[in-house]
């Protein structure tokens, strides 16, 4: 089960999650997340409240993407935000991939 003490293992992976929602699962303005993604409004307000629309839409992914931005302060999701969510240095590496099965399987 994911818990906020192991969603901790996703933080570095945050560029390749954030560029496989957008690219990969077809969310070119951000999808449920698109106010924090596309918009820059990185609060956590803003945060909970994708995460809701994400849930009420059925965007499992995208609620689990919100879950994890969370984790950051607001700092540095500014400055990911500022770097593009890095979609040109995402790497979608071997620990990504591993990290995608845990997700998959919901542990």
């Amino acid at each position: 089960m994911l818990t906020p003490t192991n969603l901790d293992i996703f933080k570095p992976l945050i560029f390749d999650l954030i560029k496989y929602y957008v690219k990969d699962l077809d969310n070119p303005t951000g999808g449920s997340l698109h106010i924090a993604l596309d918009d820059g409004n990185l609060c956590d307000d803003n945060l909970f409240f994708c995460q809701g629309f994400a849930k009420d839409a059925g965007d499992t992914f995208g609620y689990f993407l919100a879950t994890i931005l969370r984790h950051f302060t607001e700092d540095e999701r500014e400055s990911m935000y500022e770097a593009g969510w890095g979609m040109e240095k995402s790497t979608n590496s071997a620990l990504f991939k591993s990290a995608m099965k845990i997700v998959e399987r919901g542990e």
